[in-house]
């Protein structure tokens, strides 16, 4: 029913997560496809003890795009959930709410994290059925001028279809679901479905991206990993 597609890159704690999440929280029948951008950090290693994930190892890192176009030609189910390798699920019926969004109004052809007006979607999860994007030739690789989060909106808006963007939220108290960690919860029908934590993808050559400094990444990622809900789902 659904392909769980990421593209990873020296990302291994967080995919772990992620793939983690997936077990616990998807009870339609699924499958996963990782592709590994020449990661170095031993995910290499732990993919290969996974026997039920589809993996594609590459001998180069061909970037985050290109790996997410050959996961979608490589998958084989009717809708795909792609997730960044820094997102992760947080409950059950996550699918099949999904799904009955999708197919609430006919001209919806995507379901995605909603951003600002120069980004319409952040493409941290996006939800759509596998052979629109291919028969329409879509891509995950950016286009000059266009992220991939404004270039997958528009794309689609040019179609003749419509995106649904789901914005993040908070507890009814105005609190996050997790306590100072770094990152945005993603609600579907008032409970939060999808957290995707801000910088953990980059690479972190330098000691700082944007205006965060890899210390202070590294002290925000084990608040995350201390959260009782991601202690739970790595078991």
């Amino acid at each position: 029913m659904i392909s769980i597609l990421s593209a990873n890159n020296n990302c291994l704690d967080w995919m772990r997560l992620l793939i983690a999440s997936v077990r616990k929280f998807t009870k339609m029948p699924y499958e996963i496809v990782i592709v590994d951008n020449n990661s170095e950090d031993g995910s290499v290693e732990w993919l290969k003890e996974q026997e039920e994930i589809r993996v594609i190892m590459l001998d180069r890192n061909i970037g985050h795009g290109a790996g997410l176009d050959l996961a979608l030609r490589s998958a084989d189910r009717h809708f795909c959930l792609v997730l960044d390798t820094d997102a992760h699920l947080q409950r059950e019926g996550w699918d099949s709410e999904l799904i009955a969004l999708y197919k609430a109004i006919p001209e919806r052809r995507l379901i995605a994290a909603k951003g600002g007006e120069v980004k319409p979607i952040h493409p941290c999860f996006m939800f759509f059925e596998r052979m629109f994007f291919l028969e329409n030739k879509l891509s995950f690789i950016a286009r000059e001028f266009h992220d991939v989060g404004r270039k997958i909106y528009h794309d689609i808006i040019g179609l003749g279809y419509e995106t649904l963007r789901i914005s993040s939220g908070y507890e009814p108290d105005g609190e996050k679901f997790y306590p100072e960690a770094f990152g945005d919860d993603y609600y579907l029908d008032g409970k939060p479905t999808v957290y995707h934590n801000w910088y953990a993808a980059r690479m972190w050559k330098k000691d700082k991206v944007d205006r965060y400094k890899k210390k202070d990444f590294e002290k925000d990622s084990k608040t995350l990993f201390d959260q009782p809900l991601v202690k739970e789902i790595l078991g």
